[in-house]
């Protein structure tokens, strides 16, 4: 079993928290801990910890950790700058709970004490799987020099590798755009990297018919993340025409980009793996993931998945960590 922390800006794409719903479902992962980035880490750590309760999982531990950067984004027009969209936990916290943090810098760097105290207590044995800015890493890091030969990898959902087998523009890259000079302090970290591209991501997602299924599963888990998927349509109701991309872009897809990390951390049966040199390189003011087959490989990067075996796979396990954490909720 690997243990494993999901670093993530779990709030503004259902991603994060369907992510966070197959970390707990996958048998070859024991969930150490949840940490939480980007805009308002208070707010995000309360959406993580109401998907625990759901899940029947108040145990595991969630800490907020930084909302700003350490460098901002260089594109001036960024998509996803230090803020929130405007539906994060909408019908999902209560009220008085979607208030933004009073003081977002106030648990700057919890996160990073963290990550650093639960790879010090097992060297060689966690994972971080990133899925938002890497900013909680980086400050992760910058404090703890011994980090690096304690954490067994990171898997970083981010990137796009290889550019041509992704039609949309560069900046839709969020990830690494969020926070450059994160990425540049994670990616020289010399810790056992793996990418899982946006290229490869965009190639697995839910259908209409398919969250129509998950709704008629009337469980607490599932009825959330149902929820969390159609807040997200309003919220990016007007991302489609700021990057660029045609009206049902979003509208007709929930995409998987983070379950597909976490599974990646967890098995490899259903996706491709290859060793290969990626380098960050800013190109168009575009933090970029540039691979260069001739050089030394220093990472393993995605480069394929089953799709539809991936999806199933979700849904299945999703579907059966619903209903055992219905019951849970049984009286006695």
């Amino acid at each position: 079993m690997r243990a494993m922390i999901l670093d993530t800006d779990i709030g503004t794409d259902v991603d994060d928290a369907m992510a966070l719903s197959l970390a707990l479902a996958l048998p070859a992962l024991e969930l150490v801990g949840v940490t939480t980035v980007h805009a308002d880490a208070g707010l995000r750590a309360r959406i993580a910890r109401r998907l625990l309760e759901l899940a029947g999982r108040r145990d595991i531990p969630v800490v907020p950790g930084a909302s700003m950067p350490l460098q901002m984004p260089l594109p001036p027009n960024f998509t996803w700058m230090p803020r929130l969209r405007g539906h994060e936990g909408v019908g999902l916290l209560a009220p008085a709970e979607l208030v933004p943090s009073e003081n977002r810098d106030e648990c700057a760097d919890d996160a990073a004490r963290f990550i650093i105290a639960q790879a010090a207590a097992r060297p060689g044995e966690l994972t971080v799987v990133a899925v938002g800015a890497l900013t909680n890493l980086a400050r992760a890091i910058q404090r703890e020099p011994r980090l690096a030969d304690w954490l067994d990898s990171i898997v970083v959902m981010g990137g796009t590798v290889f550019a041509e087998r992704f039609p949309f523009p560069p900046m839709l890259e969020t990830n690494l755009n969020a926070d450059p000079l994160a990425a540049r302090i994670v990616f020289a970290s010399g810790v056992p990297l793996t990418i899982v591209p946006m290229e490869v991501t965009t190639q697995v997602y839910l259908s209409p018919e398919q969250r129509a299924a998950i709704r008629g599963w009337g469980r607490p888990l599932s009825d959330a993340l149902v929820a969390l998927m159609e807040q997200m349509f309003e919220g990016l109701a007007t991302l489609s025409t700021e990057a660029g991309l045609s009206d049902d872009f979003y509208q007709g897809r929930t995409f998987m980009h983070d379950p597909l990390a976490v599974y990646t951390a967890a098995a490899s049966e259903l996706v491709t793996l290859r060793r290969m040199h990626v380098a960050l390189e800013v190109i168009d003011q575009v933090v970029r993931t540039m691979p260069y087959p001739a050089r030394a490989p220093n990472c393993r990067v995605c480069v394929g998945v089953d799709a539809a075996r991936f999806v199933q796979l979700w849904l299945e396990r999703i579907a059966a960590l619903s209903a055992a954490a219905a019951e849970l909720e049984l009286p006695a």
